[in-house]
């Protein structure tokens, strides 16, 4: 951890959809360099609209986790409850490019494990894009084990997405 700052996780509410729209796409624009800009621009007005973002806040399955640095919002995470299947995916997790290498990461992840525990799964699931190779190398390090790979579109690109799980204790 590069500093001494507390970092704050708590759950999202409306007044955070424009934060979210923030992380997503500045992270998405700093990160996903191999998509066309184009491709993370239509990709990021389909799917996370006003709307779009009250759907998931709704939804009973879907949770959203906001992380804050300072009373400032840095990171969002998203996860879903698969309950049928008894899995915990984190579908979403992203932090501020200028925040990363701070713990964030770890803490938000921490409180999906604490998430599936009280659910009493004992893993927790994930996907990353394979040429995001410094998150997948990240993954990997906090001991995500990846067993597929699946076809992920974002506008007209498509790339592959490998999916795998951290087994919790």
């Amino acid at each position: 951890m590069k500093f001494q700052t507390e970092i704050n996780i708590r759950q999202w509410t409306k007044a955070d959809f424009s934060i979210v729209k923030n992380i997503l796409l500045t992270t998405w624009k700093n990160t996903y360099s191999f998509i066309p800009l184009k491709d993370i621009e239509k990709y990021f007005y389909d799917f996370y609209s006003d709307n779009r973002l009250l759907e998931i806040l709704n939804d009973p399955f879907s949770i959203g986790i906001v992380a804050e640095v300072n009373s400032n919002p840095v990171g969002w995470m998203k996860l879903f409850d698969n309950y049928i299947e008894k899995k915990l995916f984190v579908s979403s997790l992203y932090v501020l490019p200028e925040f990363q290498g701070f713990g964030i990461g770890k803490k938000l992840l921490n409180n999906a494990y604490s998430t599936a525990k009280e659910k009493q799964y004992n893993k927790v699931w994930l996907g990353v894009m394979k040429q995001n190779v410094k998150t997948l190398e990240w993954y990997i390090k906090l001991g995500f084990v990846f067993i597929k790979e699946e076809p992920f579109q974002m506008g007209s690109t498509l790339v592959t997405h490998l999916i795998g799980y951290k087994i919790i204790e």
